[in-house]
């Protein structure tokens, strides 16, 4: 465990986090689980979506076989110019269903997802897909504990350098999930400079002669 980071967020359980988002404590609800069928088109996908106010569905037939998201339609749908209302949400889902048991930490669920690349993950109960619980994004656990954003920069630097101490050039080569340090907004190609952690907007906008040539967001 990474030292010198708010330890009071590192045994938060992920299902202690699900818990505030149901009550409606902080500022994005979760509406619990919404399903629907493979067969589907996406468009009923994003309708569902539109009238919950969430950013992705569970697939299910007799049992869960994929979840789709907001990003699933635009990467994979408009993003492809295809037509929404007849491609079905089985060809563009992302299977399998990537999970949590609710007993896990938030730590360990950020660290799963950012290996995995996604934003959402599910949360079920006992370890058990077939007792689905809730949804939990990106934005939620930084939302609820911010600090864990900077163990998970941490993570992802030691990883990716084969347990060699990161230096200032290796952090500054690296992207990042999570809040501009500049205008506040969430993004997921975040980079460092100057001692901040930027999106790519904010990024392009910092003096050209204070910028390292790796900062280019590609």
């Amino acid at each position: 465990m990474i030292k010198g980071l708010i330890d009071n967020e590192k045994e938060v359980l992920i299902g202690n986090l699900l818990k505030t988002l149901t009550t409606g404590s902080v500022s994005k609800q979760n509406k619990g689980i919404i399903s629907m069928p493979s067969d589907q088109p996406v468009t009923e996908a994003a309708k569902l979506m539109v009238e919950n106010r969430i950013g992705s569905i569970i697939i299910k037939n007799n049992q869960i076989e994929g979840i789709i998201t907001k990003g699933d339609i635009i990467n994979r749908v408009v993003g492809r110019a295809l037509d929404p209302g007849i491609v079905v949400v089985d060809d563009v889902m992302s299977k399998p269903v990537s999970y949590v048991s609710e007993d896990e930490t938030l730590e360990n669920t950020m660290l799963l997802m950012g290996q995995e690349n996604i934003e959402r993950i599910l949360v079920v109960k006992d370890n058990d897909l077939s007792q689905p619980l809730g949804i939990v994004s990106t934005n939620d656990i930084l939302k609820f504990a911010p600090g864990l954003l900077r163990i998970h920069r941490e993570r992802l630097l030691i990883e990716n350098f084969s347990g060699k101490h990161p230096d200032d050039n290796n952090r500054e080569s690296m992207r990042f999930e999570g809040f501009c340090d500049d205008c506040g907004n969430y993004s997921d190609t975040l980079k460092t400079a100057n001692g901040y952690t930027l999106c790519p907007a904010c990024m392009g906008s910092q003096p050209e002669e204070e910028q390292s040539p790796d900062d280019d967001i590609m």
